[in-house]
């Protein structure tokens, strides 16, 4: 059986030794880079602007390091999984109609189509799983309303722009 997951919190209310493990975790990684703000020179479209969006919020949490970047990979290019497919469920729905297409044996030229029934989607499994990696990876960046109210206790909280990171995730009107 695994255990929990280490509770990441520097908050008075917590456990002293869940908040010694955080302060050791933060001082031993204080050396280490953060995540690159611009995404991989592969990425394009959604995964691009994902990466853009999501690696300077990771970084303001102090938590998230260059050794992250892999998770950061997979959860941008998931989310460009998830999107494309959920379009391609909006376009042709999550079943398709399948057709048996009758030949003449003689000459080989098409003489109809019998419809044989309906087959599921193949965006529809894509989309399932996609979403559950984006769940599990979100959660591992800190990205989840749990595991983000955690990073933001924290994130310093002297941001010059003034914009929480309920803003930053929100976006601007962008789908995300």
């Amino acid at each position: 059986m695994v255990g929990r997951k280490p509770k990441i919190t520097t908050s008075k209310n917590d456990r002293k030794y869940q908040r010694d493990r955080t302060k050791k975790m933060i001082d031993s990684t204080k050396d280490m880079d953060g995540i690159p703000n611009e995404a991989p020179k592969y990425f394009k479209g959604i995964a691009k602007e994902t990466w853009e969006r999501l690696a300077p919020i990771l970084n303001k949490s102090e938590v998230v390091k260059i050794s992250d970047t892999t998770t950061l990979e997979m959860l941008c290019v998931n989310y460009e999984m998830a999107k494309k497919a959920y379009n391609n469920l909006q376009k042709y729905g999550q079943v398709n109609r399948i057709y048996r297409t009758l030949v003449n044996p003689v000459t080989g030229d098409v003489v109809g189509k019998d419809f044989c029934g309906y087959k599921r989607n193949p965006s529809t499994q894509i989309l399932d799983a996609a979403t559950n990696k984006i769940k599990s990876l979100a959660a591992e960046l800190g990205l989840t309303p749990a595991s983000r109210a955690q990073l933001l206790k924290l994130s310093d909280d002297d941001s010059d722009d003034g914009q929480s990171m309920d803003d930053i995730l929100a976006g601007s009107g962008d789908e995300f």
